[in-house]
């Protein structure tokens, strides 16, 4: 025969499993516990997951592609760039990247504004 008591115990062990699971706890009157904080709002997977890299990744282009194109000058670089884009089709990518745009030739101009 199966023991009462230990029946009653396991249900009790289950019900504040359940309760704990939920959220729920045994709190202290006056105390902030888990009930107290709510969990912040769901942010929008697409965003923080690929396109924010992808705006970090456009950004660290830019600006390496800026510095470059402070350094080297407009004449070298478009050079370059042309020698890139006779290449094989990696190097017609990497042409395709490295075409300067409004961002790079603003941010190439305040760079060597920044020169001593």
């Amino acid at each position: 025969m199966a023991d009462p008591n230990l029946r009653d115990f396991y249900g009790r062990i289950y019900r504040i499993q359940k309760a704990h699971s939920r959220g729920g706890g045994f709190e202290a009157e006056g105390a902030l516990g888990r009930s107290y904080f709510v969990a912040p709002p769901a942010r929008s997977l697409a965003f923080g997951r690929l396109l924010r890299p992808l705006l970090y990744l456009a950004i660290v282009i830019t600006l390496v592609k800026a510095f470059i194109f402070a350094q080297i000058g407009p004449a070298t670089y478009a050079s370059r760039v042309a020698a890139l884009q006779k290449g094989d089709s990696i190097d017609r990518v990497g042409a395709f990247i490295m075409i300067v745009d409004p961002a790079t030739a603003y941010l190439a101009g305040k760079i060597e504004g920044l020169r001593f």
